[in-house]
């Protein structure tokens, strides 16, 4: 599929030799996951990660302007495929937690309980595998291009996607060669192969007005009446959304006291699609409703008045490659391989910011199963885990020492 292959021999040696040291990993998985970082607070975490990487062998490792951790490793052959399209692969340091949650490890046999233990100290633990994997002098010898492996910031809500934004506008200011392949490493699983990433946009829309006494003041306008006129309009555009769209109002807040008509409200919206031209077609809706529940309370108290604010707090693109793409057909041998049937899959991970821009990428998970991801329930069971280690070699390996053009990925 890919040309000039590596040989399957080599490559099961490194699986045999990964598949007895789950214990490594799940020990570098608990490790990380015991060290906040919240999104915009990632740099104890990526400390620890940068301190594992430059202990390993035929890496270079340094920190980017963003604070992306970042470790490259070029073919051990002096010019060989040096100056070759890189493979890249990602997993994102930041956790939906802030510094206040107890992030205290409970481990009964094969699962562990922890907030951010499987989103995404798993991949996290799986880059350091890969990285390993790929600095020691045998396999460095084999590849045919240079492989980055980047610990991003700012993968999370708020984060939107920060890190691995400034690490591709980098490159493109940097170098004329776009990344051969990328694959985004984000938590548990070895089946699902991720090709659409869903673009959004959060909006938080503020209203405010002059406030007052809840008896004296009553025929005051209220800006917690304005926004629930909008959340009503939200919930009833969220049942008749198109096709490949979500849109809900996420969070709400406001007010001063329990006997004060407020002069402040706010409520976050999260819009998301498969198209672009949806994520359009649903702000704009959401402004024409926010324009009716304005004006609805403005003409119920019309001496007063209210003011609007909106913010985007995130704007994330969408992209996508098919199913037949030659990246996602390697992603579907590569889980055969592993025993398992490939299922596609549609997220929003760090894997956004390639296909928007057309160069091909896929999000894998890193192997082990798990539940309750962005709650304080979080939980991941290693039982099988290898896996999806397996499956990572395995395409990594393939895609790192086989000698395709770039266009031979069929962008």
């Amino acid at each position: 599929m890919f040309g000039a292959s590596a040989p399957d021999a080599w490559i099961d040696t490194l699986v045999d030799h990964w598949r007895g040291r789950q214990e490594w990993i799940l020990a570098h998985q608990m490790d990380i996951a015991g060290i906040a970082a919240p999104t915009g607070a990632e740099e104890r975490r990526a400390a620890h990660v940068e301190s594992q990487l430059r202990a390993m062998e035929g890496i270079d490792t340094h920190r980017d302007r963003h604070g992306n951790v970042c470790a490259v490793m070029v073919p051990a052959s002096a010019g060989a495929g040096v100056d070759r399209a890189p493979l890249v692969c990602l997993a994102h340091l930041d956790t939906v937690f802030d510094r206040e949650t107890p992030l205290v490890i409970h481990r009964e046999g094969s699962i562990v309980r922890c907030p951010g233990i499987g989103d995404n100290s798993r991949g996290l633990a799986v880059l350091l595998a890969l990285a390993q994997t790929l600095g020691a002098a045998d396999v460095r010898g084999r590849l045919a291009r240079p492989v980055h492996l980047i610990a991003t910031v700012g993968e999370e809500g708020i984060g939107d996607l920060r890190g691995a934004r400034g690490w591709f506008d980098d490159r493109s200011a940097a170098s004329h060669i776009d990344p051969f392949a990328v694959i985004a490493i984000d938590g548990p699983g070895d089946d699902t192969v991720v090709h659409r990433a869903p673009g959004s946009v959060r909006l938080r829309i503020t209203v405010t007005g002059p406030g007052g006494h809840s008896w004296t003041d009553a025929d005051t306008v209220s800006p917690v009446a304005a926004v629930g006129h909008l959340i009503a309009g939200i919930s009833r555009l969220a049942h008749e959304r198109p096709s490949g769209t979500t849109i809900a109002a996420t969070r709400v807040s406001g007010g001063e006291s329990l006997t004060a008509i407020p002069t402040q409200c706010w409520v976050d919206i999260d819009i998301r699609g498969i198209r672009q031209a949806d994520i359009d077609g649903l702000r704009a809706s959401t402004m024409t409703l926010l324009s009716r529940a304005i004006q609805e309370e403005r003409s119920r108290h019309p001496r007063t008045t209210l003011d609007l604010q909106v913010t985007v707090l995130g704007e994330r693109p969408a992209g996508s490659i098919s199913e037949q793409h030659r990246l996602v057909r390697a992603a579907v041998v590569a889980t055969a391989a592993v025993g398992r049937d490939a299922r596609p899959a549609i997220a929003s991970t760090d894997a956004n910011i390639p296909l928007s821009r057309g160069i091909p990428a896929i999000a894998l998970g890193a192997g082990g199963t798990g539940g309750g991801a962005h709650t304080r329930d979080e939980w991941y069971d290693d039982r099988d885990s290898h896996r999806g280690v397996e499956r990572l070699l395995r395409l990594v390996l393939t895609l790192a020492t086989s000698r395709p053009s770039i266009d031979d990925l069929e962008r």
